[in-house]
């Protein structure tokens, strides 16, 4: 049985509708749901590196963009695993400005456990909710295996924001993300 060759040009033919202007991926509920995407990845650094989070603001939108663009990071945990190679490779980025984003850092190490949580970037997650998940569970380790009906007495947390949460922490690239964080001095237990 052979298909008519309209149906195999359809079946070959790229999807059409809105595409992201980052990845070209097509958008999927009016959002990119490729998650390497480079401005998904960028807006993820730069909010690891807002003041409210780990607090690198040598690290700006320009450079987080580019670390993305290049694929050098995908989270937060392979900024501490950068190389100083990779570094040279940030265009318009001085020495001394390479020198302030590796002493911020190294200062992050020693962020408040919630402004780390902020960082992440778990969906919903504010820093007022950070700070509440933080006070209920004493770490992001606590949130990690947290039960479902206990994460769910948070206020601001409903039954979707919670399963939300459990899959991110589920999440293969944010598990490899929280293991470099870890490894790099960053403490996720208990305080």
């Amino acid at each position: 049985m052979f298909l008519p060759f309209q149906a195999v040009a359809d079946f070959f033919r790229e999807p059409s509708g809105p595409k992201c202007p980052g990845c070209y991926s097509v958008f999927i509920d009016g959002a990119c749901p490729n998650l390497d995407c480079p401005l998904k990845v960028a807006e993820w650094i730069i909010r690891w590196c807002s003041p409210e989070a780990a607090n690198i603001p040598a690290l700006g939108q320009a450079e987080a963009g580019q670390l993305a663009k290049l694929r050098l990071v995908l989270h937060p945990g392979e900024l501490y695993e950068l190389g100083q190679g990779d570094l040279d490779r940030l265009e318009g980025v001085s020495a001394d400005q390479l020198a302030d984003i590796q002493g911020q850092m190294e200062g992050s190490k020693s962020a408040e456990p919630s402004a780390v949580l902020y960082g992440l970037n778990l969906p919903g997650v504010d820093e007022r909710l950070a700070k509440c998940l933080i006070e209920a569970f004493s770490s992001i380790d606590g949130l990690r295996v947290s039960k479902p009906e206990r994460l769910q007495q948070i206020e601001g947390i409903d039954e979707q924001r919670c399963v939300e949460i459990r899959r991110w922490f589920r999440d293969s690239v944010n598990k490899q993300a929280l293991t470099m964080l870890e490894q790099n001095g960053f403490n996720l237990g208990e305080q």
